[in-house]
């Protein structure tokens, strides 16, 4: 999905996926670390590491970075 701020990340992530009766116990987010976490430890890690907004740059960089590479170059 897309969020037009980082506060909006935050509160969706924090929300669907860290709430106390569908947190999994572990950070569910591509290429995080998969150990466990106390649910209010998980919300912190969300704030610090995933919704931070230089993370969620950093993050659409490498999204970008990745779609280009699978694009086919132009016919000339």
């Amino acid at each position: 999905r897309w969020f037009q701020t980082p506060s909006q990340v935050f509160y969706h992530a924090a929300t669907e996926h860290g709430g106390k009766d569908v947190y999994p116990g572990q950070c569910l987010w591509e290429g995080c670390e998969p150990f466990q976490r106390q649910r209010f430890s998980f919300i912190t890690h969300l704030q610090d590491k995933h919704c931070s907004r230089d993370a969620l740059l950093a993050g659409l960089k490498q999204d970008e970075i990745g779609q280009a590479g699978n694009q086919k170059p132009p016919n000339k």
